[in-house]
């Protein structure tokens, strides 16, 4: 039941996103979104003929998991965009790291297996979890030291991909351990996070990006004009000197 229902929110999500045209802003979100819902229903014809313990379903169930977890963490990197977009030499430097969270991902899971191979893939998924659960909460934490403006649907849209991955990782942790008695368990926990996640993202999507911008009540300009010097001081002055370090990348872009 709860798959048919967050395969319907995915399809109002979709509608929503193309109705308000925000896949132009959010591409790589739009594009997870749309992959997941291809996949869900893929896996659905998958269980429906080879059931949900053969060697058959395992493979391509924990596959295709791998596969949304990767256009998940494209979505994660989008918003990281919208949120450093300008400040170049800051992204070059956020690109790097998010970079090496893969590193440490393959790292993780090839070692959190310890030789047991039905365990690759469950150690594999819950350290990308971890890793999109890290890089929202670090950059949710970076904007506030240097009072980054967030828009709105950012910080929505981030704040859904951090709570599902959350919720991921903590079961596959669980799932690692009790791996065949806490399946069922597994499996609604998952839904219901993913509802959660769908439903505050149609909420903040109903509207356009661009429409949300233009209610906000702004102050008067001579107000901005006499705060801008102190506005972000310390960010510029980091954002300046990452950009010396990478002139020619930052210079392309």
């Amino acid at each position: 039941m709860m798959w048919a229902v967050n395969t319907a929110t995915s399809v109002i999500l979709l509608v929503l996103l193309a109705v308000r045209r925000n896949y132009r802003a959010y591409p790589a979100f739009t594009f997870y979104i749309l992959v997941n819902l291809v996949l869900g229903t893929s896996l659905y014809i998958i269980y429906s003929r080879w059931g949900f313990s053969s060697r058959m379903s395992w493979l391509l169930g924990w596959g295709t998991q791998v596969v949304v977890t990767c256009a998940r963490a494209l979505a994660v990197a989008e918003v990281c965009r919208h949120f450093l977009s300008r400040y170049p030499g800051v992204w070059a430097l956020a690109r790097r790291i998010l970079l090496a969270c893969v590193g440490l991902v393959l790292l993780y899971s090839s070692l959190a297996a310890r030789h047991q191979w039905v365990l690759v893939l469950p150690s594999a998924d819950r350290g990308l979890e971890l890793s999109i659960a890290a890089v929202v909460v670090v950059l949710f934490l970076f904007a506030r030291h240097y009072d980054v403006r967030i828009e709105p649907t950012d910080r929505s849209l981030a704040t859904g991909l951090c709570l599902y991955s959350c919720c991921r990782a903590l079961n596959d942790t669980v799932l690692e351990r009790y791996l065949y008695g806490y399946v069922m368990f597994w499996s609604l926990l998952g839904t219901l996070a993913f509802f959660a996640s769908l439903s505050l993202w149609s909420w903040t999507l109903r509207k356009s990006r661009t429409e949300a911008v233009t209610r906000e009540n702004l102050l008067p300009l001579g107000v901005y004009q006499k705060l801008a010097p102190q506005i972000n001081l310390r960010l510029r002055s980091l954002n300046d000197q990452l950009c010396k370090i990478w002139k020619p990348e930052v210079t392309r872009h």
